[in-house]
């Protein structure tokens, strides 16, 4: 039987009780049984009513039972059917409204302000906090300034119209003065702004191969060596920020030690972590929150976790996101909201 046939299959009660095994479960963590359930529905069923259809229920495989003579826990066919029914909160309580608003606030620069999001995330939800800034390389050119560190390095600083800035440091073969790089980049800024790193590096390679691109030897020098060294550059690395994975062993009574350490693995790989949710959010449609969990992710060692994320987009049109990372009995509620609240906050100051 499909999930999608199975949820269209139950009847308003079978919902209810479904619903309430859901949530008592996640603020509780204990398997719930038909008397609880009986009183929180205010003992309109008997406890015999309510076994009759959780036993429904976990035939369907929507719960399951630990012990014999223990409730049921839910699966992950019903955190989704959970998820599915709680629609979108936009806005966390007051206070943690306002305790957002305050922190934001004291950021001073897009940079400052990611990290900060990324450590709202981790703090409100208690989980692994997560933003994805997109690659500067996708971003479109404000400003690129090089700068002599010694006879063989020189540090690129390069700054989208949204204000992020991105540095790296390139060795060349020869030595220039800093008089020369102030010329190089300012011969780039006249002839590229406005126009992305990669549409960028697309035509000065074809300048160079076709020898109609009017610099001299060093320019020629300095733009092959930064090109290599962003080629050598994994641009999803740079642009992660991550906060709180010590959060996930507090969730944990017990758990497989090799598994956490395959999980931490994954969080110390943020180019793997990135991959992991781009996959999320191809997979699903919309530009709102998405919630994947648990066998959607893909990936092994993320079984009985829930990764919830929102994109950000940026007036030069490039997309980031940010999220939480957590089991899958988290509270959703505050999660879908803190994420969407700061996704939609860090969009408006990052293109104010």
């Amino acid at each position: 039987m499909s999930d999608r046939f199975a949820v269209g299959d139950l009847d308003d009660r079978a919902r209810e009780i479904l619903q309430l095994v859901v949530g008592l479960y996640i603020r509780s963590g204990e398997p719930v049984g038909s008397r609880t359930i009986s009183k929180a529905m205010s003992r309109r069923l008997s406890p015999a009513t309510i076994r009759n259809i959780m036993a429904d229920l976990e035939e369907f495989g929507f719960l399951i039972q630990p012990h014999t003579s223990a409730g049921r826990v839910p699966s992950e066919m019903a955190y989704r059917f959970y998820v599915d029914s709680l629609g979108s909160s936009t806005k966390p309580v007051p206070s943690a409204e306002a305790y957002i608003n305050t922190k934001l606030a004291d950021a001073n620069t897009p940079e400052e302000l990611m990290s900060t999001a990324c450590y709202l995330l981790s703090d409100i939800s208690q989980n692994v906090g997560i933003v994805v800034s997109a690659p500067i390389e996708i971003s479109v050119l404000q400003h690129i300034e090089f700068v002599r560190l010694d006879q063989a390095r020189i540090l690129v600083i390069l700054v989208s119209q949204s204000g992020l800035a991105q540095q790296k440091v390139i060795r060349v073969g020869a030595s220039y003065s800093q008089e020369e790089l102030i010329r190089a980049g300012n011969y780039l800024v006249e002839q590229f702004f406005g126009r992305t790193l990669v549409e960028i590096r697309g035509e000065l390679v074809r300048l160079m191969q076709e020898e109609r691109m009017q610099y001299d030897k060093m320019m020629r020098n300095l733009i092959e060596s930064w090109s290599k060294t962003l080629d050598q550059t994994d641009p999803s690395v740079e642009s992660v920020y991550l906060h709180g994975t010590g959060n996930i062993l507090s969730k944990f009574e017990s758990f497989d030690v090799a598994r956490m350490q395959e999980l931490f693995r994954v969080f110390e790989e943020k180019s793997r972590l990135v991959t992991i949710i781009n996959e999320c959010v191809a997979a699903e449609s919309g530009d709102g929150v998405q919630i994947t969990m648990g066998s959607e992710l893909g990936d092994p060692c993320l079984e009985g976790f829930t990764i919830i994320t929102s994109p950000y987009v940026r007036r030069d049109s490039a997309t980031g996101f940010m999220g939480i990372i957590g089991p899958t009995r988290m509270e959703y509620r505050k999660g879908i909201s803190v994420v969407s609240y700061l996704a939609n906050a860090c969009g408006r100051m990052i293109n104010a």
